[in-house]
């Protein structure tokens, strides 16, 4: 019978305590028995338990006999089927064994006819691969010769790659190798030669006409041209759009896209760009040669130049600027050429930017637009150089007395020696040994003119317009700007100054005081001066506006010459007026030394009407009692002495000349003043300091002292001769006027002197008055005349005053003393009206009359000195003695 399998116990519940606990159990029990009967006990009970176990598993067998029979016979056949198995598996083993064997002799014959196939066939590829590398130089030189600058590079790249991996063991083709590296090398001196060519070879106006496809191709590459430029942007350019070019389709854009591609298919673009970088300066310096040489072939053909702005049209011109153009348009041509280059320039960087973008290479390595900035000045310093005739030592002593100043430009001198600098200097100290000399350059660049420092100010206006376009992009001052202040300051505001004052020098000979014509530029209030103040203002306003022409590139430094110039005209036109002007024994020369006179002369209002017309008081009554105080100060100057022949100035033409002096030295005066408003003009005027403006007026301030030393000589003159022709007897019967007639030919040759010379206020300074001062003559005079000669001496000033064109208003008090001494009235009388009516003469007047009523009626003079007496009396504090 069978019984059901065991079941598995639920979880959690505890089996009961297996047999082999019970047996613990025991022997622990026997081993804490105390007594042997106990142990026997102990034994009796495990006996018992034991006989239970063996009845109750002979039970179990018995039970289960039948299926514990049936487990052993599967058992046994399970035995015997592994058995027969193991044998056909032993057998399989066997035949596997005796295939692998066949096969592995098969394997090796296939594998030793694949290996002699193999190797025929690379010997065929190499051979293949070897003669196509071997032809690729002639595929290179055909590519060059058709300017396929990019598939030759393709093709050199891809002979160069496999002559470099596939047939590097090929010691056969070093040779080979080694042409391709020199082909190389050429096609990349070829390529930036091309975009040498292509930025600074493509003159601003060609000879030839373009044609309309080219016009077109121009247009069209403007139109489409992409201000943002990527790598993208290059992916189109490919060999077969190379080979599509035409000549007339080609730009300057796609020229310098296939160049440049061309440089990355040959891993050289990075190489290139610092070669290119160092070679800007040369190309510029290859352009300047290329320009002056065709200045130079053009020399008979006028140019079309702009005209120099503040140069002026006179023969004494030191520059050859109206003659000779050609470095002006040197100048005008090259900064021309170097703008257009600076705007392909502008548009190489961003090509080349992008090429060294899709190439996955650094942009550190490019130049910029500084730096080519740079190397157009830098190039134009050593042009400047050379037509300038600048000393490398004298501008490095003059640099190293100056404060240091960095710069992070390169110098000169480091560009020519192919390094770095090591150390920064002061900036434009150039080395002599370093500077290239005129006949060292003029080997590289011909000079189209004569060098002369003076081309510096024709230069000047086109240099300003190109610094301004430099310097926003370089942020600062350039260094171009910089060389020409260092210049300006060094040695050619000192140049301007000996060279005015060689001019003046030359104009102002002593010869040189006797020509005269009218100013330049002309004048509204002067009529004529000398010539050779002409000449000496030009070489004035020629350093002024050299100065000027300076603007921010040193012009404060330049306008040093201007006071010197002006002091060297100074200087010559105080000799000339003491030359000119009549000395002692001259009573008008006397005179004008004595301080208290020239005081009371310029204190009286004539005077402050001629000097400031515009805000001085032009009252008739002001002016006739200044001129009536001026006769009676000078007339009692000259006390009871007769003024000789000696005292006067009896030459018309030497008053002449000095009155052509006077205007002379009012024009300088009023153009040295104008000097600031030219200097500061709204185009392209300069900031003058405090110290050039006192200069320029102390300078003026000479010039008008000269001017009113002239003006007074003159003025005391014309006076000084009223009282010496006046005091003249009568020379016979044709004379019956004594000195008045004389007196009436000296003052009117002298104002047709003037007249044609002088301006109107100055000549009405002279000639005004001079009627108080014939009738202050004449008062003088009276006693040595007697009645007829009186009436005939006031008759022929009153024509000379007509003639004149001045007022009879003057000879009122000659003609009131007149009938005063005609009527003969006693001295009582004569004090009576004193009383009566007051003082009409001064008190030596009345002392005059006196004198001649006592001679006429045989007075003795102590009957006069009672008479004398009550006329001090009389007068009281209303005479005047002098």
């Amino acid at each position: 019978m069978s019984s059901p399998p065991p079941t598995k116990p639920p979880r959690g519940v505890k089996q009961g305590r297996e047999t082999s606990g019970l047996l613990m159990s025991v022997i622990r029990t026997l081993s804490a028995s105390e007594t042997n009967e106990q142990r026997e006990k102990e034994r009796a009970k495990l006996e018992k338990e034991y006989k239970k176990s063996d009845a109750r598993l002979d039970e179990l067998v018995a039970e289960h006999a039948q299926e514990i029979m049936e487990v052993m016979q599967k058992f046994n056949s399970v035995q015997a089927a592994l058995a027969s198995w193991g044998q056909h598996t032993d057998a399989a083993t066997a035949r596997l064994t005796a295939c692998r064997s066949l096969l592995r002799v098969r394997r090796d014959e296939l594998r030793r006819l694949w290996q002699d196939a193999r190797t025929h066939h690379h010997a065929l590829h190499m051979l293949t691969i070897i003669e196509r590398v071997v032809i690729s130089e002639r595929d290179i030189r055909d590519h060059l010769s058709r300017g396929l600058v990019l598939a030759c590079a393709h093709s050199l790249r891809s002979a160069l790659d496999t002559a470099a991996t596939t047939l590097s063991h090929v010691s056969a083709l070093n040779t080979t190798r080694a042409h391709l590296e020199e082909k190389k090398h050429e096609l990349v001196t070829v390529i930036i030669r091309r975009l040498s060519s292509a930025l600074y070879g493509e003159a601003a106006p060609l000879t030839r006409r373009m044609s309309s496809r080219r016009r077109t191709a121009l247009l069209l590459a403007e139109l489409t041209k992409s201000e943002e430029v990527t790598d993208a942007y290059l992916q189109d350019i490919t060999p077969e759009f190379e080979a599509s070019l035409t000549e007339e389709d080609k730009t300057f854009e796609t020229t310098v896209m296939i160049s440049l591609e061309a440089l990355g298919v040959l891993n050289q673009l990075k190489e290139a760009t610092e070669k290119f970088k160092v070679q800007i300066q040369d190309e510029l310096l290859t352009v300047i040669e290329s320009v002056s040489r065709r200045i130079i072939e053009d020399g008979d053909v006028e140019p079309d130049v702009p005209d120099v702005p503040d140069v002026p049209d006179s023969p004494d011109v030191p520059y050859e600027v109206v003659e000779n153009s050609k470095p002006l348009r040197l100048v005008n041509a090259l900064v021309e050429q170097f703008r257009a280059c600076a705007a392909r320039n502008k548009r190489l960087l961003q090509l080349w930017r992008a090429a060294l973008q899709k190439h996955k290479i650094s942009d550190s390595c490019l130049h910029t637009e500084i730096h080519y900035w740079s190397a157009v000045q830098q190039v134009l310093q050593l042009l400047l150089t050379d037509y300038l005739q600048i000393e490398s030592v004298t501008l490095a002593a003059a640099r190293s007395t100056s404060a240091s100043d960095t710069h992070s430009e390169l110098r000169i001198a480091d560009y020519f020696a192919k390094k770095r600098p090591q150390r920064r200097e002061k900036l434009f100290k150039l080395n002599v040994g370093v500077v290239p000399t005129v006949s060292a350059v003029a080997r590289r660049y011909p000079l189209v003119c004569r060098p002369d420092p003076g081309l510096l100010h024709v230069l000047l206006p086109t240099l300003h317009a190109l610094t301004h376009d430099i310097e926003p992009v370089v942020g600062g001052e350039c260094s171009l700007r910089a060389f020409i202040t260092d210049y300006v300051r060094s040695g050619e505001s000192e140049r301007l100054a000996s060279e005015a004052r060689a001019s003046i020098e030359v104009a102002m000979k002593a010869a040189a005081w006797r020509e005269r014509a009218p100013p330049e530029p002309p004048s509204a209030n002067h009529r004529l001066v000398f010539s050779c103040c002409t000449a000496g203002w030009a070489a004035v306003a020629r350093c002024a506006l050299a100065a000027r022409r300076c603007g921010a590139s040193g012009a404060t430094h330049a306008l040093r010459a201007l006071p010197a110039a002006l002091a060297a005209l100074a200087a010559h036109a105080r000799a000339a007026h003491q030359r000119l002007q009549p000395a002692a024994p001259a009573r008008a020369a006397k005179w004008l030394a004595d301080d208290d006179i020239v005081r009371f002369l310029q204190a009286l209002p004539n005077w402050q009407a001629v000097v400031d017309p515009n805000s001085a008081s032009k009252n008739e009554q002001d002016l006739k009692q200044a001129y009536e105080r001026e006769a009676e100060i000078l007339g009692s100057s000259l006390g009871d002495g007769a003024v000789s022949r000696r005292e006067i100035v009896g030459d018309i033409n030497a008053l002449g000349d000095l009155a052509l002096l006077c205007e002379s030295m009012d024009w300088l005066a009023s153009n040295i003043r104008s000097l600031p408003g030219l200097l500061t003009a709204p185009s392209g005027g300069v900031r003058l300091t405090d110290k050039l403006r006192e200069d320029i007026s102390a300078a003026a301030a000479i010039f008008d002292e000269i001017s009113y030393k002239c003006l007074l000589f003159l003025h005391l003159e014309m006076r000084i001769q009223c009282f010496h022709y006046l005091g003249q007897p009568a020379g016979g019967d044709d004379d019956e006027a004594g000195g008045a007639g004389r007196l009436a030919h000296a003052l009117l040759a002298f104002h047709e002197h003037a007249h044609n010379v002088m301006a109107a206020g100055r000549t009405a300074y002279i000639f005004n008055g001079i009627g108080e001062m014939m009738s202050a003559g004449v008062v003088w005079r009276w006693q040595c005349m007697d009645a007829e000669l009186a009436g005939g001496t006031l008759a022929t000033l009153r024509h000379c005053l007509a003639a004149l064109s001045l007022p009879h208003a003057g000879l009122q008090r000659a003609h009131e003393y007149s009938r005063l001494l005609l009527a003969m009235p006693e001295p009582e009388e004569i004090i009576a009206s004193i009383r009566e009516k007051g003082a009409q003469f001064t008190e030596l007047e009345y002392l005059n009359a006196f004198k001649v009523i006592a001679a006429r009626r045989g007075l003795s003079q102590a009957d006069m000195k009672p008479h004398l007496k009550a006329l001090a009396s009389a007068l009281g504090h209303v005479g005047v003695t002098v």
